[in-house]
């Protein structure tokens, strides 16, 4: 990429992130988004902003739609685009704005899908609380359900950010926007017994033994020195952040032992959170707080999930119904 095009681009993404408080999982999206559309200029001549025009967003629009991408994902990149021509406007690095004439698309609603509350019973049913590593996952999968926190606040938590007299959680969302959340009885109570564990084994300095194999390789069930000692709430085996993929995999694996045939993922866990917050009588400022949304827009969603389970169980229990 030419040396202009590709300075411009790292300024705006570094703007976005330190200025703007947008999250690293963002920032790596606008880089993706921004790539692509500076390499099929490039492929029509393009060196500098200054060369950029309306015609190379045409011609991108027209690859995404024969790409087959999705409407959710076009409105994606063209958002990008747009706040990356501004961007260049601010800075001075041109004196238009080559997106003026292109309309922002509006993302098609998506409802959210929950769970039903008695999966979620049987997703957080501790099969060994004996187990450490048992311990950590049911704790962790206890805390997501009671706060409804992002996959990625809730990696980034520290122990620090446990308020046990208080009974809340410190985390930071999206802007390093900080808010406090009730863990709720339940979680703070195997959060306790995980703590404590890790506690132990910092004070008899013994090394788990490994007692499983995964594809060839020893595999340590409980708690190292190294977990035990970070400054994590719930870190991995060698005491840094939990990856969203890990707490993904933990959730797939608890949804598989306990029977749950739908798709479980960490939003989906926070989709349920508020939906069922919702239905026993919570209103939605509430819920717009906890969510840590910006505007209550965003969470008015739940409003229709609630309208439309209300709709499944009209028609499944009235008699003039069907």
């Amino acid at each position: 990429m030419p040396s202009e095009l590709h300075s411009y681009m790292e300024d705006f993404l570094s703007y976005i992130a330190r200025e703007r408080g947008f999250s690293q999982n963002t920032v790596a999206g606008y880089r993706n988004d921004l790539g692509q559309f500076l390499l099929l200029a490039m492929q029509r001549g393009v060196r500098t902003v200054a060369d950029l025009t309306e015609t190379h967003v045409l011609a991108w629009i027209a690859q995404m739609q024969e790409q087959k991408f999705s409407e959710n994902s076009v409105a994606r990149k063209l958002g990008a685009l747009h706040s990356f021509a501004r961007y260049l406007v601010v800075a001075g690095a041109r004196k238009d704005d080559f997106m003026a004439n292109i309309p922002s698309r509006k993302r098609p609603a998506r409802l959210p899908r929950a769970l039903s509350m008695d999966s979620v019973e049987r997703l957080l049913h501790i099969p060994d609380p004996q187990d450490p590593r048992s311990l950590r996952d049911q704790a962790l999968c206890e805390l997501l359900y009671a706060t409804g926190l992002r996959v990625s606040e809730l990696c980034a938590l520290t122990v620090d950010d446990v308020d046990w007299e208080a009974g809340m959680i410190r985390c930071y969302g999206k802007g390093r926007k900080e808010r406090l959340v009730p863990m709720g009885k339940t979680a703070a109570e195997y959060l306790a017994l995980y703590l404590e564990k890790r506690r132990q084994v910092l004070q008899t300095g013994q090394e788990p033994v490994p007692r499983e194999r995964r594809r060839g390789r020893p595999r340590a069930t409980g708690i190292g020195l190294k977990e035990a000692a970070s400054p994590y709430l719930f870190p991995n085996q060698r005491g840094g952040m939990l990856t969203r993929v890990q707490v993904r995999l933990i959730l797939r694996e608890r949804a598989a032992k306990a029977e749950i045939n739908e798709p479980v993922s960490p939003h989906v866990i926070r989709h349920s959170f508020a939906t069922h917050l919702l239905s026993q009588g919570a209103d939605l400022r509430t819920i717009q707080e906890l969510l840590g949304h910006r505007q209550i827009t965003t969470t008015e969603i739940y409003t229709h999930v609630s309208n439309l389970r209300l709709k499944e169980v009209y028609k499944q229990k009235h008699p003039r119904a069907r």
